[in-house]
């Protein structure tokens, strides 16, 4: 019986396991592909700059962050917001009532007071007490919100909808730091594109580790740290691999809440962001492609393979937990809320491709790693496990995760994603974080994601608990 059993077992897993494989190398090909197209369609960022510097056409772009309890960062990220690159934009910083000095340090480092502004509420969000500018011509791009505590950044994020007056927004962290050419990469393949585009993802690293001159990386680093060294090597899977072949086909995943360009009138059409919602950017992009496609309208959305943003990520195994459970409740949440799209043609490739493949490799794999995990043990004890298999397929999917890494390299360098090309000791680091990576921080990041599903089912009640910021390396 046990030998039947293990069978069963081992043919789920190689089947599962196949299928996992097959469709990354799919996206390996499609992201290639997507860079040998941006390579044309997204030339050297002087030739940008230039264009859209010299034309009167040049769309306006507000740049949205959400700030709570963020003193530590806070003036060295707006620092960084001042010092993009773009001939037309403002930024709205929006203080969700913190209880730190975030608002005092604003106003007295860009002299800021209150002037009459008229909201217009176009998206819900918690009541805005005053709006303020600064007196200093140098700040006067510079918008700050404050408002009544919503207590999650969508709330803060449709607060600054309500506020922003240009057709295009980004959606950013206050943490984030903003590489000064990011407006001009994603707002070209705006301008060039034939269907309105509705969308930009542009491709996130992490900050840890890096140096900060005047507001911006000035020496980018993988970080060294145990944690956010593997979340870079996530990071670059799932913008290099996996967001960029999927937008080869005009689809994409999400466009992530720490950096990402949006049609306002889109989002407004499609009731801003869910103020309920665990997975807020997930969930916006699900609704703006439902309205697009009820309303029988074209659309286009596109990735970025370019570095425009680096934010600071969870430095520690409690920051990371927390953070990995609000990502699967979150998942959980999208999946049952917008069923209705799964294996529906009238969504396009979204609902009969996207959506079901994000069910099978991502919302099931942690539940399928879970229980495969506990039956191994249980086999092991009754002496089933055929130990010469089980090597076998092990080693397949341990060497290809490998070589998803060298891929990912490669693709860095293809695309001039970020420069390490005279720093061989980075792409080592990612090398040998992928080599531990399934003994070292795979498996927790699979029981947080269990217990985060988990969690979902049994209604415990959500907090969302901000990451404690440690800053940047800064450099005068």
């Amino acid at each position: 019986m046990w030998v039947t059993l293990y069978n069963i077992f081992s043919i789920m897993v190689f089947s599962y396991s196949l299928f996992i494989l097959l469709s990354y190398m799919v996206l390996v090909f499609q992201s290639y592909r997507a860079q040998v197209r941006l390579k044309v369609d997204l030339p050297d960022d002087e030739t940008i700059k230039y264009l859209m510097r010299s034309s009167p056409l040049t769309p306006g772009v507000s740049i949205i962050a959400p700030a709570f309890n963020e003193e530590v960062t806070i003036i060295n990220n707006v620092n960084s917001l001042m010092h993009i690159d773009y001939p037309n934009f403002e930024i709205i910083i929006v203080n969700d009532a913190s209880t730190d000095r975030t608002m005092e340090l604003l106003i007295n480092e860009y002299k800021l007071v209150e002037v009459p502004y008229d909201v217009a509420m176009k998206v819900p969000s918690k009541p805005i007490k005053r709006v303020l500018k600064s007196t200093d011509p140098r700040y006067n791009k510079l918008v700050v919100v404050d408002k009544e505590h919503g207590g999650r950044k969508a709330d803060g994020s449709n607060a600054g909808i309500n506020v922003c007056a240009n057709k295009y927004f980004v959606c950013t962290d206050v943490d984030c730091i903003i590489d000064p050419m990011a407006l001009y990469r994603m707002m070209w393949l705006v301008v060039n594109s034939h269907d309105p585009m509705i969308g930009v993802s542009a491709t996130m690293l992490m900050s840890n580790n890096c140096t900060v001159e005047d507001g911006r990386v000035s020496e980018a680093r993988v970080p060294t740290r145990y944690f956010p060294m593997f979340q870079q090597l996530e990071y670059l899977r799932s913008f290099l691999i996996g967001k960029l072949g999927w937008s080869n086909f005009n689809i994409l995943p999400n466009i992530s809440g720490g950096f990402g360009l949006f049609d306002t009138d889109v989002v407004v059409k499609s009731g801003g962001y869910d103020q309920t919602s665990m997975a807020e950017d997930v969930d916006m992009l699900l609704r703006m492609v439902t309205y697009m496609c009820n309303s029988g309208k074209p659309f286009r959305l596109a990735q970025v393979p370019k570095v425009c943003c680096w934010t600071e990520g969870p430095n520690t195994m409690k920051q990371l937990y927390r953070q990995r459970i609000r990502w699967a409740r979150g998942l959980f949440e999208i999946i049952s809320h917008h069923r209705k799209l799964f294996v529906n043609s009238h969504y396009g490739l979204f609902g009969i491709v996207l959506l079901p493949y994000i069910f099978i490799a991502e919302f099931l794999a942690p539940i399928f790693e879970g229980c495969g995990f506990l039956f191994m043990i249980w086999l092991t004890i009754k002496g089933g496990v055929n130990w010469e298999t089980t090597a076998i397929i092990f080693a397949m999917i341990y060497f290809f995760s490998i070589m998803l890494t060298l891929f990912v390299i490669l693709f860095n360098v293809v695309a001039d994603a970020v420069d390490w090309h005279s720093k061989p000791k980075a792409y080592l680091t990612l090398l040998f974080a992928s080599i531990i990576e399934p003994f070292a921080y795979h498996p927790f990041v699979t029981y947080c994601s269990n217990f985060g599903y988990i969690q979902f089912i049994r209604k415990t009640t959500a907090i969302w608990t901000p990451i404690q910021r440690k800053g940047v390396k800064k450099k005068s």
